[in-house]
């Protein structure tokens, strides 16, 4: 309910809060343009400059002082512009017909009254979406406490939800204040008494002063003024009306006393408090920030439409699809990057078809009621070593909320990559919680690689019987990527003794693209039924994509992508990688890895800070193949950015591994380790055993291990 009441509005208001946002940031920008066109802040009185204007102005009618410091005088030529220095005429004053324009356009869309009716319910909109978004994305993060911690997810999402939370302040300013302002524009709000200063009953006798002698007038900072109307000439029972920020009264032309001071209520001043706020008036030479923020919406429009789209086109598609109500069989899906949907879907329309009223929802939106449920199925995947994915953030945080029958029976299912030792950990951690509800388990809980159809159906085949019904898979539709990369470099590390490793530098021939060096590329060779996964040496600042691949013997992927020459053209999808990444500050680096698990660890180099110490361990099979990326790790030593590069061969004349050198060297690393160093291993399984084991070790005099380590995160694996 609070997506839809979030996704709906949005949908529905794009148009009109992009021509909102649009016209709004051009207004910003007038404040600015018109500080500048003033000349400078006054120091002079009102008297001051009315004394020379009306010199020089004939038939001197109002003199009007902006909040942006713009001075105009209106007199029998019309109007002029002034100099608020010393009260010069600067030439004559036309207003901007673009700013004016742009006025009209936000305020009523050019259409009159209806025009602002429709502006009202933007503003509306705009306070319903920021609100709701709010809520959305604390309920994602897993509660209001963790608002402010990263936010996870890739692509549209990352933008919509990182940019919607540093423009929520910006967001509700503008909806409550456009509200409000909607509010007064059609009376349905008090704005205070609308009454100028009761007229003085008499004036003082005698000839009239100039305006510089009037005292009231010499007394009034010309950065006060609002406004100040002279006395029609020769009426000599006319008085100067003046009005500042302060308060409105009149001026005696005989003896300059100030007459029927009515100071502004405490409503006038929020009401105009609030217009210089939503206006940017109140922010003067910054107000251009407030348009710059307002440009963030149309952002927000696009990436939400783009998330809107997309959940449509990956959510559970059955028509069977019950309401949560009335569903005696819940489907709950957690997921990273949308595969494990894929199989939600192919699960969710046999159990239709046997007759089951299905619910299918995201986990993060399973801790709810389900009032006729009697099965519970848990499709989930493990982000990383051990996390939750993107679609089940708070599940388990809220699992307090899930409301079963007490005969209800569940089975978990769990999606993950043994590249991690805590494979398919998430999953581990919600069957443990939903048995500590008191459920009863349907099945023992399963776990699979994500690219395993087979296993899928072993298990479908099982909850069948396990429901007294048949259940027969037939083939699960996994999203494709849309998107293409170039070959554009190819460099190939070959020797006798070794296996042929290339290095493979790829262009986006679909845009820019988002992503991190330690992102994998996730690519379809063709006939492959799932995508191999390959570490990124690269960033978007360095606008390709590099990889690094060892030929593997019956490898399909391996030997297509080793096949490949510059100006061929791949299917692949770039898929962040948030576990495995380095820590932000200056803490040492310690990167370890062998073979092609160079490519992640080249790219933290690429991006290190000279005063952050990184050492980089790696270990190939023949000094004679070479160290993929020598030309760039070279550089890095030279310009500090990697303090030094230690190498091993397994297979050359001293045979030696990685975790020889992390013997050798284990003085000096417990000293970094002491300092807070993170330890980034990248490679084989059984290499990542045995660099566990050396740092092991080595931690023994301090009283740590590799676990206190990861526990920390400060020990992080990428293994293949």
């Amino acid at each position: 309910m609070l997506r839809r009441l979030h996704a709906w509005p949005g949908i529905l208001l794009t148009a009109l809060l992009l021509v909102l946002a649009g016209s709004g940031a051009l207004l910003a920008t007038q404040p600015l343009a018109e500080r500048l066109q003033a000349g400078g802040e006054p120091r002079r009185s009102v008297a001051q400059i009315a004394e020379r204007v009306s010199q020089e102005v004939p038939g001197l009618e109002r003199l009007e002082r902006r909040p942006s410091g713009v001075l105009i005088a209106y007199g029998e030529q019309g109007a002029v512009q002034v100099s608020p220095i010393d009260g010069h005429i600067l030439g004559a004053y036309e207003p901007s017909a673009m700013y004016r324009v742009a006025r009209s356009v936000h305020r009523e869309l050019l259409l009159g009254e209806p025009g602002h009716a429709l502006v009202a319910s933007g503003a509306a909109g705009m306070l319903l979406l920021s609100l709701s978004g709010l809520a959305l994305l604390a309920r994602r993060q897993g509660g209001w406490r963790k608002l402010a911690r990263p936010v996870h997810g890739s692509g549209a999402s990352r933008w919509h939800n990182q940019v919607g939370r540093g423009l929520l302040p910006v967001a509700l300013l503008f909806g409550l204040s456009g509200i409000y302002l909607s509010a007064e524009h059609f009376e349905l709000i008090p704005t205070g008494p609308d009454q100028e200063p009761a007229l003085p009953a008499r004036l003082a006798q005698g000839a009239a002063q100039s305006p510089g002698n009037l005292q009231a007038l010499r007394q009034t900072p010309l950065r006060q003024l609002r406004e100040l109307e002279f006395p029609a000439p020769g009426d000599s029972q006319a008085a100067y009306t003046l009005g500042t920020a302060q308060g409105d009264s009149f001026v005696d032309p005989v003896s300059g006393q100030l007459l029927g001071y009515r100071p502004h209520t405490s409503t006038q001043r929020f009401n105009e408090f609030l217009y210089r706020l939503h206006s940017g008036e109140l922010l003067g030479a910054a107000s251009p920030v407030l348009g710059m923020a307002a440009l963030g919406v149309p952002l927000l429009g696009i990436t939400g439409l783009l998330l809107f789209l997309r959940r449509r086109g990956t959510r559970v598609r059955s028509t069977a699809q019950a309401a949560a109500h009335d569903a005696d069989c819940v489907l709950l899906v957690g997921s990273e990057s949308n595969g494990t949907w894929a199989f939600a879907n192919a699960l969710q329309e046999v159990l239709a078809a046997s007759g089951r009223r299905v619910h299918g929802a995201a986990l993060s939106h399973g801790a709810r009621e389900f009032p006729a449920a009697r099965e519970l199925l848990v499709l989930t995947a493990t982000y990383g070593d051990g996390g939750a994915p993107q679609s089940a953030a708070g599940f388990l945080e809220n699992l307090e909320c899930l409301r079963l029958p007490p005969d209800v029976r569940f089975a978990v299912l769990g999606f993950g990559d043994r590249r991690f030792p805590r494979f398919c950990q998430y999953a581990a951690e919600v069957d443990t919680a939903l048995a500590g509800q008191g459920l009863q388990r349907l099945l023992p809980r399963r776990d699979m690689e994500a690219a395993q159809l087979h296993a899928f159906t072993d298990w479908v085949s099982e909850l069948g019987d396990a429901l007294g019904v048949s259940l027969k898979i037939g083939k699960v539709c996994a999203p494709r990527p849309e998107s293409r990369f170039r070959l554009v470099e190819r460099h190939l590390h070959d020797a006798p003794g070794d296996t042929p490793l290339a290095v493979l530098r790829f262009a986006p021939t679909d845009g820019p693209a988002s992503y991190q060096a330690g992102d994998l590329l996730a690519v379809y060779a063709p006939g492959a039924d799932a995508p191999r996964q390959y570490s990124l040496a690269s960033d978007s600042r360095d606008g390709v994509l590099d990889i690094c691949v060892r030929l593997r013997r019956d490898g399909l992927c391996s030997s297509y992508l080793h096949d490949l020459r510059p100006g061929d053209a791949i299917s692949a999808t770039v898929q962040p990688h948030r576990a495995f990444r380095p820590h932000s500050g200056n803490a040492p680096l310690i990167l370890i890895g062998a073979g092609s698990g160079i490519a992640p660890l080249v790219g933290f180099v690429r991006g290190n800070l000279r005063d952050r110490p990184l050492y980089l361990y790696w270990g190939g099979r023949v000094p004679e193949a070479g160290v993929p990326f020598q030309g760039e790790l070279d550089k890095a030593l030279a310009d500090g950015r990697l303090n030094d590069l230690r190498t091993a061969y397994s297979a050359g004349p001293q045979r030696t591994y990685v975790q020889d050198c992390l013997h050798r060297d284990a003085t000096e690393l417990r000293q970094l380790l002491a300092a807070g160093a993170q330890i980034l291993v990248c490679g084989g399984r059984g290499m990542a055993e045995s660099v566990r084991n050396a740092i092991d070790e080595l931690l023994g005099p301090l009283a740590l291990s590799v676990e206190h380590l990861r526990a920390g995160g400060r020990y992080r694996e990428d293994l293949f």
